[in-house]
């Protein structure tokens, strides 16, 4: 048996890290005007709390397969988040979305609970000097009346039905399949989006969800990548 040699771990390519979708993983110096970033968001106690949403995004990379990565999206990693000082978390979940968008790119929020969207959102008007038009899934908005505000799609895993929640709230609500269709469906200009409000249980079940939401990120992504269509 060989022995261990110092410095093997920084051997680990990166591309072996466990990454959304499959996706090369770099940061904001690595951002490409017009290309789709993908971020953790790990706080679920501001917004509607319910414990253990901020885990999903740790488990989609992990469920994630590296034959499923789009051509013009990258990881980058988690935002820096300080949940037990709201002030804090808020200026500075803000500023990171904002330097996102500045580069560029559009960015997809995954995980957490609502405030990870109320601050995307402020940060794409701080960016784009304009009101910005959040469209929610679980809402059979008109797009009447959008204009051309830049769209930011509002995912809320919780209006997926009881046959797909581990707790459901809603007896009547979406399949997976329902909600892709309506994200492909939404118009206008899309800048960013935030997927979030699921908790997946780690069992069976759990699986299930997890296969479900890599499909509605993927709907997402490549909607992102259509812009204004």
């Amino acid at each position: 048996m060989r022995p261990c040699v110092m410095g093997e771990a920084a051997l680990v390519r990166f591309e072996s890290i466990p990454s959304f979708l499959g996706l090369p993983v770099g940061d904001l110096e690595d951002l490409e005007v017009g290309q789709i970033a993908l971020a953790g968001y790990f706080c679920d106690n501001l917004s509607q709390p319910r414990p253990g949403q901020r885990y999903l995004a740790r488990q989609l990379r992990y469920a994630s397969q590296r034959g499923d990565a789009p051509a013009n999206a990258l990881d980058l990693g988690d935002l820096n988040v300080f949940p037990l000082e709201p002030e804090k978390h808020v200026a500075a979940v803000t500023r990171q979305c904002s330097l996102v968008l500045g580069a560029g790119a559009r960015l997809v929020l995954i995980g957490g609970d609502a405030s990870g969207l109320a601050s995307l959102s402020r940060a794409a008007e701080q960016v784009m000097d304009a009101k910005v038009s959040v469209r929610s899934l679980s809402d059979q908005e008109s797009d009447e009346g959008t204009g051309d505000k830049p769209v930011i799609l509002s995912v809320d895993l919780r209006a997926l039905g009881a046959a797909w929640l581990s707790q459901p709230r809603q007896l009547n609500g979406l399949s997976p399949g329902e909600m892709i269709n309506r994200i492909e469906a939404v118009s206008g200009e899309i800048v960013a989006a935030a997927v979030f409000g699921l908790a997946p249980a780690l069992d069976a079940r759990g699986d299930a969800e997890l296969r479900a939401t890599l499909a509605i990120v993927q709907a997402v992504v490549r909607r992102l990548e259509e812009g204004g269509a």
